[in-house]
């Protein structure tokens, strides 16, 4: 059975296949460590909390990995339904970072050049 990863709005984002986390169509964004979660290239990217990516505070540091080698897409499940339901637990979406190479030292030094 796949594991769908949902935004915190409810409607699916991507699947987790063994510890990688893919989009609906098939292609490997990131993995999951433990609760983290990491793009590709290594870079940290949040929280796996209740089936989504959250940016939610945790107790350790996190730092970014090596960059890990890319698995082969694979064939997307098809497409899930929306969760009904939803409790808000306050945490930030941030599934998006799986996409962009954002990470969070790098939104760290923009806030602080922003000042």
């Amino acid at each position: 059975m796949t594991m769908y990863v949902y935004h915190t709005d409810g409607h699916p984002v991507g699947f987790l296949f063994s510890t990688f986390i893919h989009d609906l169509e098939g292609v490997p964004l990131g993995r999951i460590l433990g609760s983290h979660v990491y793009r590709l290239d290594g870079g940290y990217v949040g929280e796996f909390h209740k089936e989504t990516v959250v940016a939610k505070p945790v107790p350790v540091s996190t730092r970014d990995l090596q960059p890990m080698a890319a698995p082969a897409s694979i064939p997307s499940p098809g497409a899930s339904f929306s969760r009904r339901g939803l409790v808000d637990y306050g945490y930030p979406d941030v599934f998006d970072r799986l996409y962009d190479g954002r990470s969070r030292n790098d939104e760290l030094e923009l806030a602080i050049a922003a000042e």
